[in-house]
């Protein structure tokens, strides 16, 4: 359905990401579960550069059985070429942002091992929350790879993400750089 698929908890920050890098216009609330199908998106990156983005509806717990839908959101994630993992700093229902990580890719995993193969950039969200940089931090320590922190709302770290997705999705093209400006000379 799209070349890069939104995972993580309710509430990690998946629709409003999706409405900043794109034109797409998903329902965003602050309760969990307002996603209950796939928000498609494209981003656009120069005159002729694009991809797709879809918002998977939020992981829980026993996904992997079919629990909040589970089978129903994970069919989704297997129709996408690359993964970002958002993580939200602080959970409203109180988690630990590291064990929430954990726990939706051994939901990834139980339900489809092959889904482990696929890229992933993982992002802590909500950059302007006090202690988010700290989680990005510790994230990036405990699973050894680097995290990305951005903003939705402040638009902190967006065009890092979007070309750092880019890039993923064609590792073989040179970095991607904006279309020339023609000079008046």
């Amino acid at each position: 359905i799209a070349d890069v698929g939104l995972v993580g908890k309710p509430n990690a920050g998946k629709s409003t990401l999706l409405s900043r890098l794109t034109r797409a216009t998903p329902e965003i609330a602050s309760y969990p579960f307002t996603t209950r199908s796939p928000n498609l998106g494209v981003v656009r990156m120069g005159y002729s550069e694009q991809f797709v983005i879809a918002d998977i509806p939020g992981l829980i717990e026993g996904a992997h059985e079919g629990i909040g839908l589970g089978h129903e959101f994970l069919r989704h994630v297997e129709r996408t070429r690359a993964f970002i993992h958002l993580v939200e700093p602080e959970p409203m229902d109180g988690t630990d942002p590291l064990n929430n990580y954990l726990n939706i890719r051994e939901e990834l995993r139980l339900y489809d091992a092959s889904l482990m193969d696929r890229q992933e950039l993982v992002v802590v969200t909500k950059a302007e929350i006090p202690g988010a940089e700290d989680t990005a931090i510790l994230l990036s320590e405990e699973i050894g790879k680097p995290v990305m922190l951005v903003s939705a709302v402040t638009g902190k770290g967006l065009p890092e993400l979007t070309k750092k997705i880019f890039d993923l999705l064609n590792p073989d093209e040179d970095t991607w750089q904006p279309p020339a400006q023609k000079s008046d000379e």
